[in-house]
């Protein structure tokens, strides 16, 4: 839900703030506690959605990581004016 509302909020203009680093740690849990309940139970099924929520954590990690050097550089920018 919040992802959801997040995504409508940036659609319509709202900026970039260093707080969207907050959902990489949510996510992440979730890959580890995934993963470790795929190494307990040997489920595929666990091992496969561990994959998919790796992928969306290092895609989410790729994204807010570039939106925070851009951020960054134009914070730079600012200041030599």
């Amino acid at each position: 839900m919040a992802t959801a509302l997040t995504v409508r909020e940036i659609r319509r203009g709202l900026p970039f703030a260093a707080t969207r680093w907050s959902f990489i740690f949510p996510l992440g849990a979730c890959v580890t506690g995934t993963s470790a309940l795929a190494a307990r139970t040997g489920s595929q099924l666990f091992v496969w959605i561990a994959v998919v929520l790796y992928a969306l954590l290092v895609a989410a990690w790729a994204v807010v990581a570039c939106h925070s050097l851009r951020h960054a550089v134009r914070q730079r920018e600012r200041a030599r004016r």
